[in-house]
């Protein structure tokens, strides 16, 4: 019946991130030394630069003599405008302004220094391989660069304008191999700096000058012929005038003030009139209107008034209301009141009287304003076209007077130019060369070199698929790890196997003491009587570890046969040395019927481990391993010996390993660390799986306790310690084993 087999991760079992630069810290380290090294020699094979930097500044101040405005006005504080002179500064014209200003000063700019080779077009794009493939294609060779185009270049390359962005000021630096070269170019730049603005500002006054200068010539002629002809039309048309108007105009005007003062007059005699209509409509509602209050013969009445109803009031209120007074008095007050109201009639009366009076005014002002325009209508044709005439002759005056102005100014100004710059610091010599320098030159190279140190520590993590940790190969099978074996240095000069007897209390003797504790406590293996050991490839070490496992069980007391299961390799009795050369007691033998078992049965020659030796035929017979002997030598050992391990050929190597697996109760798969790759294991295990075989258990083989621990996660190097307890381990020391299997 086939089993199931336990999972399989399908993950990346490579190295990653912090694991694989813990693991490959000499690389890392080594690559930085490399990097530290190559700064080194940079430093010291790279000749000195040296630089030196002038500083100007946009001044948006001006100098101004007069209250006028510059021809050429001063540059906007603007970073558009500021990254515009940088890149004028940088620009091949003012190259040529500062070799020419070097030329003037005396002598050539690079002259007496290393220059190097004649410059050529295009040379860094068309050196080495694609000059030649330039060549096969037949493009000509570079030709030559002009000597002055070649000085413009380099000047150029060596210069470097910068602003902070922070404030307009402009650092102009300049590198050479020659400290006072340095200086000497970068006050040249910042010096023709200047003498460029100031030739703007002398360029644009000549020429706003000479274009006023035509320019005024023509406007006075045409501004002669202008006041001619306006002369000429006014006297023709009779248009004369007095303090600059006609008469007609005058009249016309006299009239049009009457007729609005009049109308005025009308609309304020108007608005009297109808106040008093309303305030007639109410009781007493005249009595507070102006020109009522006004009436002195109604203030005289109003009078009289009072001191009547002021003398019936007291003689009502004595109580001589039979008075023959009352009746006097009431009859006064009464006249009275009708004197009041005929005056305020004839108030009333009077306005509309003044209204018509108005109207009438009004009427004949606009009859003679009517009259006087149809009089100045008739010169209405001539006196607009005077009034063209003049007004262009006005205009032509106005221009001609402003252009005078302005070049009477520009004239004044002509020698005084503002540009607008400031040369705040000139270069100075300097001191001591700005590169190479040696600690960020050291710093470059140490960083370059543990980045190239990074990058092939995570590419070779990335790329490694051998079995280096024991987490990975958990993972990645499914199946615990039940021990590590340390590897034997190689000054040891003995078999590995032979290392169980001769030194018991080292690092390799207890991990097998461990590894067969662990097999006896751990629930998947402690009922085994019949352990196969495997592995994926030859080579890893399975025969000698099964030795050495079966050596360390018969040293703690226990019966223990080892047989030596590959009929291929027959390593077993070589490593034990219990059979000569000539021997042919073994498995072979048994299998096939020559020799029983007693016979094929050989003692350990170093412990009370019994032996199985693959020997015993001439010749290979592939179906050995298929008899039904080979099942009843695996029974009669189960009841002879406490423990029997089958020593087997590799799985991939040999199809033997799943014929004698399906004997065995547990299998032991054997892994040599930093060699057998993840892909082996799984697929060996999967093969297992297949015929019904569950491995249950893995061991770690020749195993670099050192180098290990690098590979384990923080914390976790503990599960796996170098030098295992020789004492039986409590159920408590391998909770590992104990929670996978539950």
């Amino acid at each position: 019946m086939i089993q199931s087999s336990p999972p399989i991760g399908r993950q990346d079992v490579g190295l990653h991130g912090l694991e694989a630069l813990r693991q490959r810290s000499h690389l890392i380290a080594a690559c930085s030394a490399a990097g530290l090294a190559i700064g080194a020699l940079s430093y010291m094979l790279q000749p000195p630069r040296y630089v030196a930097e002038a500083v100007i500044a946009l001044d948006g101040r001006r100098i101004q003599s007069m209250p006028v405005d510059q021809v050429v006005t001063p540059l906007p504080q603007e970073n558009p405008v500021l990254r515009t002179e940088l890149d004028r500064i940088s620009s091949r014209v003012m190259a040529q302004r500062v070799i020419d200003k070097l030329a003037a000063e005396g002598g050539e700019p690079f002259e007496g220094n290393a220059s190097g080779p004649p410059i050529r077009i295009a040379q860094p794009a068309r050196g080495g391989m694609a000059g030649w493939l330039g060549r096969l294609r037949g493009n000509t060779a570079p030709k030559q660069q002009d000597p002055r185009s070649a000085l413009e270049a380099r000047l150029r390359a060596n210069l470097d304008v910068v602003n902070d962005g922070r404030s307009y000021t402009i650092y102009i630096a300049y590198s050479a191999d020659d400290a006072a070269l340095a200086a000497r170019v970068a006050n040249a730049y910042a010096r023709a700096y200047l003498d460029y603005q100031d030739d703007v500002q002398i360029e644009a006054t000549r020429r706003v000058s000479d274009w006023l200068e035509v320019r005024l010539a023509t406007l006075g002629a045409k501004l002669q012929q202008a006041e001619q002809n306006a002369e000429r039309f006014k006297a023709s048309s009779g248009l004369f005038e007095m303090g600059g108007v006609t008469i007609a105009a005058q009249r016309v005007s006299a009239l049009s003030a009457e007729l609005i003062t009049a109308r005025a007059a009308k609309a304020t005699a108007e608005a009297r009139e109808r106040t008093a209509a309303l305030l007639s409509t109410r009781q007493d509602g005249l009595d507070g209107f102006s020109d009522v209050l006004g009436s002195p013969i109604i203030q005289q009445l109003r009078v009289s008034q009072s001191q009547l109803e002021r003398r019936l009031q007291v003689l009502r209120d004595t109580g001589a209301s039979q008075s023959v007074e009352i009746p006097v008095l009431t009859s006064e007050l009464q006249t009275v009141r009708q004197q009041i109201d005929r005056e305020v009639e004839h108030i009333l009366v009077s306005l509309r009287n003044e209204i018509d009076t108005a109207a009438r005014r009004v009427t004949s002002i606009e009859g003679q304003l009517r009259a006087a325009e149809a009089d100045y209508g008739g010169s209405d044709t001539a006196r607009v076209k005077l009034e063209g005439l003049v007004r262009e002759a006005n205009a032509d005056r106005a221009v001609y007077e402003s252009l005078l102005g302005r070049a009477k100014q520009i004239g004044d100004r002509k020698e005084l130019t503002d540009p607008g710059v400031r040369l705040i610091s000139e270069a100075t010599v300097p001191a001591r060369p700005s590169n190479p320098r040696l600690l960020p030159t050291m710093l470059l190279g140490l960083l370059s070199g543990a980045g190239v140190g990074v990058c092939l520590a995570l590419l070779l993590g990335r790329l490694d698929p051998r079995v280096r940790s024991r987490h990975a190969l958990e993972a990645a099978t499914g199946v615990p790890v039940l021990a590590t074996i340390p590897t034997l240095p190689r000054r040891a000069g003995r078999e590995p196997a032979s290392q169980i007897v001769q030194d018991p209390r080292s690092a390799f003797a207890e991990a097998f003491a461990t590894l067969q504790w662990m097999l006896r406590l751990s629930p998947a293996m402690r009922r085994a009587g019949v352990l196969m050991v495997t592995s994926a490839l030859p080579g890893e070490g399975k025969t000698t570890l099964a030795l050495s496992l079966a050596r360390s069980m018969a040293r703690s007391g226990r019966s223990v046969v080892l047989v030596d299961a590959d009929l291929h390799g027959q390593s077993v009795a070589l490593m034990a040395g219990a059979a000569t050369a000539d021997d042919h007691r073994g498995l072979a033998a048994y299998l096939s019927g020559d020799l029983d078992l007693e016979q094929v049965v050989v003692p350990d020659p170093e412990t009370p481990l019994q032996l199985i030796i693959a020997r015993g035929m001439e010749e290979e017979k592939p179906s050995l391993l298929a008899d039904k002997r080979l099942a009843m030598l695996i029974a009669a050992l189960r009841d002879r010996f406490d423990a029997v391990i089958l020593d087997t050929p590799a799985i991939l190597a040999s199809s033997d390993a799943a014929q004698i697996g399906a004997h065995a109760d547990a299998v032991l798969f054997v892994a040599r660390w930093g060699w057998t790759p993840f892909e082996s294991v799984t697929a060996s295990i999967e093969r297992l799986a297949f015929c019904g075989q569950t491995v249950r258990a893995l061991v770690l083989n020749r195993v670099s306790m050192r180098v290990h621990r690098s590979f384990e996660r923080p914390g976790s190097v503990g599960r796996a310690p170098a030098t295992p307890p020789a004492r039986p381990p409590a159920a408590s020391d391998s909770p590992v084993v104990q929670m996978r299997e539950a």
